[in-house]
């Protein structure tokens, strides 16, 4: 079998790919430059906070023990879809911050460095960026498995 130029690169960017996402994260070492997503009740008060870490990694944190549980890895698509959102809204220093009976949100944290935006699931009007974020997350929050 011939390798083309175009095959020898394609081959050392999958060793690439995969050598770079190999790092497997524990509860105790879930890094601490992370994406953190979520949805709030307000009637009930309750929220349940996710854990996306570079790699796909998903973890929920309990806002009552303070555990975490690790899921199922996000799709590698799926996951930089949600990485490149967050640093669109950060490069766009949009402050978007709407509270309704069921407020999802997302979180850029870098150690104790927290950038947070929150938006009204019910919000017939979100851009349609936003939208296509929150239908994602609705799926991970739906498809996750323990």
């Amino acid at each position: 079998m011939k390798l083309s130029i175009k095959n020898i690169g394609v081959l050392l960017f999958s060793f690439l790919l995969l050598a770079c996402n190999s790092k497997k994260y524990t509860r105790e070492s879930i890094p601490s430059q992370r994406i953190e997503f979520g949805y709030m009740n307000q009637k009930t008060g309750g929220t349940n906070t996710y854990i996306l870490a570079d790699n796909g990694q998903l973890f929920q944190k309990s806002t009552i023990t303070s555990r975490y549980t690790e899921y199922k890895k996000v799709k590698l698509k799926d996951a930089q879809f949600i990485y490149s959102m967050v640093d669109q809204l950060k490069q766009s220093n949009n402050s978007m911050y709407t509270i309704g009976t069921e407020t999802h949100f997302i979180r850029l944290r870098n150690g104790i460095d927290l950038q947070e935006w929150k938006w009204d699931a019910a919000d017939p009007n979100l851009p349609s960026d936003i939208k296509r974020l929150d239908d994602l997350l609705l799926e991970i929050f739906e498809k996750k498995i323990d």
